[in-house]
């Protein structure tokens, strides 16, 4: 399938994708019995109709029951998925053992050990994280602006936001978390640490980190609720420098505009360190900015099947070369961009900085019944040519040196 995309449009496909993110939950039913039920009924709903690649509901059921398993605890340590013939039936057996653990407690743990065996990027968020952390936002919503992952050998590593109080308070991407305000960060969940960051506009955080490098830093920050402009743009005495935090709604077309005042911007200097992503439309229209008429700017796999979109507007702006700086955190749809500007004009785009994160798939979050969140995987993103760059990473042709 080949999709004509032109810029006017973006806003309406952009919608369209962020509407999937923010569907709302139906009230839970009164009974807590019937609340856990209602949560699997909507779990199998919910994955079925938006995951790329769902799996039949005989082997997700199969493999609900061993997550259920694992997950009730040592007394159970024996039982196998065969003891009852389906997920409801096994779940209403081990409370029928044991009723210390609500049982709508019991399958959102076996939902969060679910989802990573049926999707490699999939995952599910309680309901009580996701009400925690709104109620959090609410009452309090100053931040620092970064992001917070987890490293294969457990480590905490800081992801500071482009231009936000983080990485202008010093911490640099990929920053080891030791402490918050003399609290060891060894031990804490992701969720729980993430909350440790949000607090009220202009009070102060104390963060213990050790750098890259090996240095170990204390730094304090100052929690803001102001927002860092998502596109800016700066005149430099080679051309102009373009920094994008990430692509929502309407972003290219705010850098269109921002780049109509410099109708012959000479060496363009693209920023994307820092920049997750986020809408794939955005990102493709941005790089069609850049592309003559007819040049297809790159290809997404849906359950339609592999969709190719082409650019029919042509050149809009026209730099005489264009550098992009990535660094680690540079993921997903900043990673598509990269990747079709340097296919599509490989002559006048060069890369500087780290690898990228290596995500080449987009995802979309819903929630269930009860107020959880599911994240399952609804497209996989290549260039033009069939390029993907999932777990690898797109390399720089000059990498910054350590």
């Amino acid at each position: 399938m080949t999709g004509l995309i032109n810029r006017q449009g973006v806003a309406c496909l952009a919608g369209m994708l962020a509407c999937v993110s923010t569907l709302v939950a139906e009230p839970a039913p009164a009974s807590a019995d019937a609340a856990a039920d209602r949560l699997w009924k909507s779990f199998n709903e919910k994955y079925t109709q938006y995951s790329l690649s769902p799996l039949d509901a005989q082997t997700v059921d199969e493999k609900a029951r061993a997550a259920l398993i694992r997950t009730a605890g040592p007394k159970f340590r024996a039982w196998l998925p065969s003891r009852a013939p389906t997920f409801p039936e096994l779940a209403n057996a081990i409370m029928a053992e044991d009723s210390s653990i609500p049982k709508f407690d019991r399958i959102e743990q076996a939902l969060t050990a679910l989802l990573p065996q049926i999707d490699s990027y999939g995952h599910y968020k309680s309901a009580a994280d996701i009400a925690q952390w709104l109620e959090a936002m609410r009452q309090t919503p100053g931040s620092v602006h970064m992001t917070l992952d987890q490293a294969a050998d457990g480590r905490v590593l800081c992801y500071p936001m482009p231009d936000g109080p983080a990485e202008q308070g010093g911490v640099n991407a990929g920053a080891q978390l030791l402490a918050v305000d003399n609290r060891t960060a060894q031990g804490k969940s992701i969720d729980s640490l993430r909350l440790a960051f949000v607090g009220p506009p202009n009070s102060q955080i104390i963060l213990k980190i050790k750098q890259p490098q090996g240095k170990v830093e204390e730094l304090t920050l100052t929690r803001t609720d102001k927002e860092a402009p998502i596109v800016t743009t700066t005149k430099t005495p080679m051309g102009v420098t373009l920094r994008v935090r990430k692509f929502d709604k309407d972003t290219v077309l705010t850098i269109q505009h921002q780049l109509e005042a410099y109708p012959q911007p000479g060496r363009l200097t693209l920023d994307l360190r820092g920049n997750p992503g986020g809408l794939r439309e955005e990102a493709l229209m941005t790089a069609a900015l850049f592309l003559p008429e007819g040049t297809p700017i790159g290809k997404f796999t849906t359950r339609k099947g592999v969709q190719t979109a082409t650019d029919r507007d042509g050149v809009a702006v026209n730099p005489s070369s264009i550098q992009i700086l990535q660094d680690g955190r540079t993921a997903s749809a900043a990673e598509y961009l990269i990747a079709t500007l340097k296919e599509g004009l490989p002559d006048k785009v060069t890369l500087f900085g780290k690898k990228t994160y290596g995500k080449s798939h987009s995802t979309v979050r819903v929630m269930l019944e009860g107020g959880g969140e599911l994240a399952v995987t609804e497209a996989l993103l290549a260039t033009a040519s069939g390029r993907s760059w999932d777990k690898t990473g797109i390399e720089p042709d000059r990498a910054d040196k350590e």
